[in-house]
């Protein structure tokens, strides 16, 4: 088999997602922690109604965010696929594109793993479907 040399196709897209990701991802974790520390200090009914409201509808933001980006790394996962390289390297290739991103932005590590790790996953399931 013939390896065609191309780069992958990060494109702007798939860089803001990323971004995006990360950040609702640090706010989904903002919010849960906001709401235990809510039910520890025993808030009123009123209050934490409007945190329940709010968490959610920042879960429901979150799933948004993460459906774009499971789209981009699903259309880089099938390119890098289509051009011969093989899934270890294509997890690394994207792994290291989306820690690149958030690690040079400033993000600290417990909230650009998770995206990592996600996105990883994503392509090994693209690489096991073929």
């Amino acid at each position: 088999m013939k390896v065609q040399e191309r780069a992958p196709d990060f494109s702007e897209l798939f860089n803001r997602a990323v971004a995006a990701c990360a950040e609702s991802q640090r706010v989904v974790a903002l919010s849960a922690s906001a709401m235990r520390f809510s039910r520890s200090r025993r808030a009123d009914a009123i209050r934490l109604r409007r945190a329940a409201v709010l968490m959610r509808d920042t879960w429901t933001e979150a799933e948004a965010v993460h459906s774009v980006l499971r789209n981009e790394v699903e259309r880089v996962a099938r390119g890098l696929r289509d051009a011969g390289m093989d899934d270890r390297a294509a997890v690394a290739t994207v792994r290291a594109h989306i820690r690149f991103l958030l690690y040079d932005g400033g993000l600290a590590e417990q909230d650009a793993e998770p995206v990592v790790a996600r996105a990883s996953l994503w392509v090994e399931q693209i690489y096991a479907a073929a």
